[in-house]
């Protein structure tokens, strides 16, 4: 409310429960002042804890920049990342990978189909290599 009314978002300090709300609200009604800055503050908050859920957040809303600032975390910290069950259900699907048995061949694991943050990560993964390897040339 203090947005609508002032104008200005200098004085928004919540939890990152709450500026996921609020990043979803802004991007509902389409405040993308609003909705950018949400996104900046969550990329300052972003911890081993509330990745998973930044992230998600972050592609409901089509709020890309996020996105790939938390794919660049998953990076930097999959180690610790992997240790939590949140992660891993986000890379394999709620029920994670499911055993299929194909013709003539044996029982297989297969990871779930659509937009897979593993292949996300590989782009990006990707994306950053390039660049530094570009970079690297000059």
């Amino acid at each position: 409310m203090s947005y609508l009314y002032c104008g200005g978002t200098e004085s928004l300090k919540t939890n990152v429960s709450d500026l996921l709300e609020l990043l979803s609200a802004a991007s509902v009604f389409q405040l993308g002042a609003l909705q950018r800055h949400c996104e900046i503050i969550c990329s300052q908050s972003i911890d081993l804890e509330n990745a998973v859920s930044i992230y998600r957040t972050a592609k409901a809303h089509a709020a890309s920049v996020l996105s790939s600032f938390c794919e660049g975390f998953f990076l930097q910290h999959m180690a610790g990342l992997l240790e939590r069950e949140a992660f891993r259900s986000l890379l394999l699907g709620p029920m994670g990978a499911r055993w299929v048995t194909e013709m003539g061949s044996g029982p297989k694991m297969v990871p779930p189909r659509g937009d897979s943050p593993l292949e996300e990560l590989e782009t990006t993964l990707a994306r950053r290599l390039r660049s530094l390897y570009i970079t690297s040339r000059v």
